[in-house]
């Protein structure tokens, strides 16, 4: 993982997983190229910083109400199948923002967004269990790198180009644009040639069930565990941080659509960076690799307490971009530990539980900082949120640090 090569070399090398991961990028690309505009036009629409935050409260929250049903999907079902199907439902629901104007109705675009993020809930568990089946055991963490930087450069590409694109162009043409990405995503992943899991054995419990039995997985390791943990409790941070940028853009910048967009952008850029940048640092041990997750979070935190009291938008938007190394960090090895560490019968139930967690904790942290931002002042509650990710990421760093040599210590033996 020092030779930044190995990265080329399994796009190069491995058809599958290029189709894969080009599929996953231009997806990506698409969903904040849709997320961007529309913050901006519930936020226009009804001058609400808890309307803004709705939009990504909207998009999470079906991941975690449909759960019991994603996880065993992908586990039970053809993933390829899942994923292309999920593509071209989510591009009829992008098309289908052109209606926004006719119906003029804020309910609207939420429960269109909802619906994209109930095709999401299927596409990622399904894409994230599926990634061990295309790539061999050692290219497993290379591989994850490069996944998340697919997140993190369509974040910093499609949110930048979504908002100057809807400001410059218009907000329809960027959902045309949206659709269109989840139209070429579904043919990509289409033309994988291997399959995208073990064969599976007859189901014979139910779905409630099959969804107990990765809860009791979970919870009976206490590596697994921690990983769900720090995820959750990022995004429980990270998920109210992300959901004032329009607001952020709008009052604090008086910077509109193009402003978000930067800021959705920085983002994504630290997201690219970060997990690169991490893995060339802590090498192939796992033990270092995961032990470094809670660090990586802290990271976040002393960040956003430098965007709580930045006066201009550049500033921000560095610290920003800083802070998002050590998120994308966070989530690229706690990922590359949950594949790691679950069976590929059980692993999209482990997925969709983490994604539903994820998506919970950005819902209810979306909600209840816009709700705060009435009353509270931006500065505050940025600063506020930076401070718990700094005090909870060491303190997680601390008490896992053991669970780490144990692993290591197994897996040498």
């Amino acid at each position: 993982m020092a030779n930044y090569r190995v990265y080329w070399s399994l796009v190069r090398d491995n058809a599958d997983f290029r189709r894969l991961y080009l599929a996953r990028l231009i997806s990506f690309a698409g969903d904040w190229f849709l997320v961007v505009p529309l913050i901006g036009l519930v936020y226009e629409a009804s001058g609400s910083p808890l309307a803004a935050a709705a939009v990504l409260a909207a998009q999470a929250l079906p991941a975690l109400l449909l759960a019991p049903v994603t996880g065993v999907a992908a586990d039970r079902f053809d993933r390829k199948k899942i994923l292309v199907i999920s593509d071209l439902i989510r591009a009829g629901l992008a098309l289908s923002l052109l209606a926004v104007d006719a119906v003029d109705a804020i309910w609207f675009p939420l429960l269109i967004v909802a619906l994209e993020g109930a095709g999401a809930a299927f596409f990622y568990p399904a894409s994230g269990s599926a990634l061990p089946n295309v790539v061999s055991e050692e290219e497993l963490a290379p591989a994850n790198v490069l996944m998340s930087s697919a997140w993190g450069a369509m974040l910093a590409l499609g949110a930048a180009l979504g908002g100057l694109f809807a400001a410059a162009v218009s907000r329809d043409a960027a959902f045309v644009v949206n659709a269109a990405t989840f139209m070429v995503s579904a043919i990509l992943v289409a033309r994988i040639g291997r399959r995208l899991q073990e064969p599976v054995r007859t189901a014979t419990e139910g779905y409630l069930e099959s969804t107990k039995d990765a809860l009791r997985y979970a919870v009976s390791d206490r590596s697994v565990t921690a990983l769900l943990t720090s995820k959750a409790v990022h995004a429980l941070t990270s998920g109210g941080a992300v959901g004032l940028f329009a607001v952020i853009a709008f009052t604090l910048y008086d910077a509109g659509d193009g402003g978000t967009g930067v800021l959705f952008g920085a983002r994504g850029l630290g997201n690219l960076i970060g997990p690169i940048v991490a893995f060339r640092l802590v090498g192939s041990s796992d033990r270092r690799i995961l032990g470094s997750i809670g660090y990586a979070m802290a990271l976040w935190g002393v960040a956003y307490l430098v965007v709580g009291v930045a006066p201009g938008l550049a500033l921000a938007a560095v610290a920003i971009m800083i802070g998002h190394m050590g998120g994308g960090t966070q989530f690229t090895f706690s990922t590359y530990g949950l594949q790691e560490l679950s069976p590929d019968q059980i692993r999209g139930r482990i997925f969709a539980l983490d994604f539903g967690l994820d998506t919970l904790a950005i819902a209810v942290s979306a909600l209840t900082v816009g709700a705060l931002a009435q009353f509270v002042p931006i500065r505050v509650l940025i600063l506020g949120l930076g401070a718990t990710a700094l005090v909870f990421g060491v303190a997680w760093a601390r008490v896992t640090r053991s669970y780490w040599a144990e692993i290591e210590f197994r897996s040498q033996g």
